[in-house]
């Protein structure tokens, strides 16, 4: 099968479907019989699959009232634009429905997450949902793939803390750890990451982006348990901003507010409450 054949068969039609639609691209218009010769398959299957191309909207029949069939393709990003359309719609009905019934556990979960995209996804619905505080240690190439995350969060008017591991990523609340990145990811197996939201719910992993892998990932909304991380890592830029000596360094007043008791964050808060 050619490339772009495969390309299609990705997208859901069959193989013979996608032959005869890259038939079509390399030469048309034509009728199905003349297809079938060309492609060397029978006549019966060939028309078969037009017409199941015809109701996916992948062909016309461009022949007038009494003559024999003939096909055109539609253009590939007609095409594409249509079957984008039409899979976001489905998207989003499904979603209607699968939260029509979605009960979410009432108690606090732990879970293992499998795979990169797993991971990553729930880490942008955590700081898509946070409120007040993101606590956070990342690694640059992960840092980098969630910078438009957090921009987001900062304009919502939350507070960002974590360990720059580049002089350009520090900030008040982000102090540089003052060792090359290369020489921090040369330690550890893969990619770390801890994030903390509202002390509510916390994400540790260890990926590796290429090949896509998980070395280790752990996703939980216990209170207590990201109550306890957040701790960890205030404590921990602390100690960072005081041991920094480039010019860039940043006084550690500003990560006084993020103390657990002061900053009172909505886990603690419910975590007392409960």
């Amino acid at each position: 099968m050619s490339e772009p054949e495969s390309a299609l068969t990705a997208l859901g039609f069959n193989q013979l479907e996608s032959t005869v639609y890259c038939e079509l691209l390399r030469q048309s218009p034509a009728t199905g019989y003349r297809l079938a010769q060309r492609i060397g398959r029978a006549p019966a299957n060939v028309y078969q699959a037009l017409n199941a191309l015809s109701q996916k909207g992948a062909v016309l029949d461009e022949s007038d009232s009494g003559d024999a069939a003939t096909y055109v393709p539609v253009p590939p990003a007609q095409l594409l634009a249509s079957l984008r359309s039409g899979f976001d719609e489905r998207i989003g009905s499904a979603l209607t429905l699968l939260q029509s019934v979605h009960a979410p556990p009432p108690e606090e979960t732990l879970s293992r997450l499998r795979t990169v995209p797993q991971t990553i996804e729930r880490a942008r619905a955590m700081l898509a949902s946070v409120q007040q505080t993101v606590m956070l240690d990342m690694m640059p190439p992960l840092y980098d793939l969630f910078q438009a995350d957090l921009q987001a969060a900062q304009a919502r008017g939350v507070q960002v803390a974590g360990i720059a591991y580049r002089p350009e990523d520090v900030t008040p609340t982000m102090p540089y750890k003052g060792q090359p990145p290369a020489e921090v990811v040369a330690r550890w197996p893969g990619l770390g990451m801890i994030l903390v939201t509202d002390a509510s719910e916390m994400l540790l992993a260890q990926l590796r982006l290429e090949p896509a892998h998980v070395l280790n990932a752990v996703y939980t909304d216990s209170r207590f348990l990201s109550c306890v991380m957040h701790g960890l890592l205030q404590t921990d830029i602390r100690l960072v901003a005081l041991r920094s000596e480039s010019p860039e360094a940043v006084p550690p007043s500003p990560l006084d507010a993020l103390e657990l008791r002061r900053a009172q964050p909505p886990g603690l808060a419910a975590l007392i409450a409960r």
